[in-house]
């Protein structure tokens, strides 16, 4: 038998954690001596022992270790750590979404006292054939990977108009998970298949939409939403109507240099009712 300090010496475990693992009841010493308190452990025990280690690193909690290591066995570690895996991928990306905010919030406290003097110009908006991608993204910080899915489906589609692109952001308010988002190519004509996940539709014309140009990078788009709110609030006699769009007119696909970046924002609107 081993002194506590003995086996942790063999297992490379500390003292701390094996008198953890005996308060949790996972595993209890092979025999205390009553003489001097002295805890003590076989080479029999070690097996054990790993698995707790094991399972610890994996992230399990010690009710979920007690029913595994009740009923050891290949099958029941798979169904678990098939679990265990999925959980661990939402939390990542709970996580990611959290350090995405904190960094925005970083951009935010820069750019606080920032002002673009936003020129808007109210425009009719056309209707437009396109063939389109839309999906419910973690954040709106996600969208980059809808446009490289669609545009790697349709770069051999000839009737696509170059240059012609734009985003529709579908929620009637700010989402910060969840975001509904499509991606939309115009089209000249229309295309009977086109693949799987895109659709080929008709976009609806916009009698009338603020617009505004935001140059710089997308960091300047909230600014740019601030400074019209001030502007809507000067013009009562317009609200807001419908789904607002964005054209990345210069984006990360023709520079590298975000300063360098023009996106468009069209805000629908309609007259107030008198």
């Amino acid at each position: 038998m081993f002194k506590i300090g003995e086996f942790s010496r063999i297992t490379q475990v500390s003292i701390r954690m094996l008198r953890y693992y005996d308060e949790q009841g996972l595993l209890n010493p092979s025999l205390v001596d009553k003489s001097n308190g002295y805890r003590l452990y076989t080479a029999d025990q070690i097996e054990m022992l790993n698995r707790i280690v094991l399972l610890r690193n994996l992230g399990f909690g010690v009710k979920e270790m007690k029913n595994m290591l009740a009923s050891w066995n290949s099958e029941m570690m798979l169904t678990n750590l098939l679990k265990q895996i999925e959980k661990t991928q939402e939390n990542i990306k709970i996580e990611q979404n959290r350090l995405m905010q904190m960094q925005g919030y970083l951009i935010d406290l820069h750019n606080q006292d920032k002002k673009l003097n936003i020129e808007i110009i109210m425009k009719q908006i056309p209707m437009q054939h396109v063939i389109s991608l839309r999906r419910i993204m973690p954040s709106y910080y996600q969208e980059g990977m809808l446009w490289k899915e669609l545009t790697e489906s349709v770069e051999d589609i000839e009737s696509i108009a170059s240059n012609s692109s734009f985003s529709i952001y579908h929620d009637l308010d700010y989402r910060e998970q969840d975001v509904d988002i499509e991606v939309c190519v115009v089209t000249e004509k229309e295309l009977k298949y086109i693949g799987s996940d895109l659709i080929y539709r008709q976009v609806d014309a916009v009698p009338m939409a603020a617009c505004f140009m935001i140059y710089g990078p997308y960091s300047n788009i909230s600014i740019a939403y601030k400074e019209f709110a001030f502007w809507l609030e000067k013009h009562p006699e317009y609200r807001m109507a419908g789904e607002n769009r964005q054209i990345c007119h210069v984006s990360m696909c023709h520079t590298t240099n975000s300063e360098e970046y023009i996106t468009e924002l069209q805000i629908p609107l309609k007259y107030n009712e008198k």
